[in-house]
C-alpha cells in the first residue's frame, strides 16, 4: 500500500530541501514571472481579439496568482521564521495548497469579482466627475 508523505515532492526533495533560502526566492520570483507572463500573453490576446479568453482564463489566473503572492507572505514567514525546522518541501506544498484554493474560491467567485470592480470603476468615475476643475 502506498501512502502520500509531505517530505517527499515527486522525487525531488532532496534537491528542494538542498536549495534552502532559495526556494523562497524561486517561490516568489516563479509567481511574479509567472504574472508578468500572463500579462504579455493578455495582451497579446488582446490584439487578436480573444477577450473571452482573457476574461474567463488568464485575468482569473492572474488574480489567483495575485492574491497567492499576497497570502503565502505571512505563512512562509511563520514557517521559516517561527518554525525554522520545516523543511522546504512542505513550504512548497503550502503554497501550492494556497494557490490552489484562491483559484477555486476566484473560479466560484468570478461573477462577483467582476461586479465589484465595475462598481469600483464606476465610483472613481464619478469622484472623477465630481473633483474635475470647473
Amino acid at each position: 500500500m502506498m501512502e502520500f508523505n509531505f517530505n517527499t515532492f515527486f522525487g525531488y526533495e532532496n534537491e528542494i530541501n538542498s536549495l534552502k533560502d532559495q526556494v523562497l526566492i524561486y517561490g516568489f520570483a516563479g509567481i511574479i514571472f509567472t504574472l508578468l507572463g500572463l500579462i504579455f500573453i493578455a495582451v497579446l490576446l488582446r490584439k487578436i481579439g480573444f477577450n473571452a479568453v482573457n476574461s474567463f482564463v488568464i485575468n482569473p489566473l492572474m488574480l489567483a496568482l495575485g492574491l497567492t503572492l499576497l497570502t503565502a507572505i505571512l505563512p512562509t514567514i511563520v514557517f521559516y521564521v517561527v518554525a525554522s525546522n520545516v523543511s522546504s518541501v512542505k513550504i512548497v506544498y503550502s503554497w501550492i495548497t494556497i494557490f490552489l484554493g484562491m483559484l477555486l474560491f476566484v473560479m466560484f467567485n468570478l461573477e462577483m469579482i467582476k461586479s465589484f470592480f465595475k462598481e469600483f470603476g464606476k465610483m472613481t468615475e464619478q469622484e472623477e466627475f465630481r473633483n474635475r476643475k470647473r
